[in-house]
């Protein structure tokens, strides 16, 4: 399971947005560095932000919408296999060669991790840590109207 399944980016765009919602010398330094279009960047970060289920897994035809042919999602779903350490090649060279080397060695420590735990005591670490995320953050008041 990737980080963005586990909607690890939309917290982190959770928190980005945040800050950038509270600092308006972020605009001015990235207008005057002409860093990027800072509008249509807070407009995306907004977007993904949002995003309650960004992802419906690779097997599911979910995924990077940005790598259509992403071979780690072929070879699960054309293997019929929840998890890549299902597999007897695990880890294979797929998840051991670029593009994306960093990432996919994330792939592979979860997959051990699911191998040793089990899915379901996994799961339940996933949302343990993601309560103790939440209960991190710093929330806005609510405003009444």
């Amino acid at each position: 399971m990737c980080d963005y399944f586990r909607g690890g980016k939309v917290q982190m765009a959770k928190n980005l947005l945040y800050y950038v919602e509270r600092s308006g010398s972020l605009r001015l330094i990235a207008e005057s560095q002409k860093a990027c279009d800072y509008n249509e960047f807070v407009k995306g970060l907004k977007w993904l932000a949002s995003q309650d289920k960004p992802c419906k897994g690779c097997r599911f035809g979910g995924g990077w919408s940005w790598w259509p042919d992403c071979p780690v999602r072929d070879c699960v779903i054309q293997k019929k296999l929840d998890f890549c350490y299902q597999c007897p090649d695990f880890p294979c060279k797929r998840l051991n060669e670029e593009p994306l080397l960093s990432f996919k060695k994330s792939i592979v420590e979860t997959n051990k991790q699911i191998e040793s735990m089990g899915i379901e005591e996994y799961a339940q670490q996933l949302v343990e840590r993601f309560r103790r995320a939440v209960a991190s953050q710093p929330f806005k008041a609510q405003m009444e109207t």
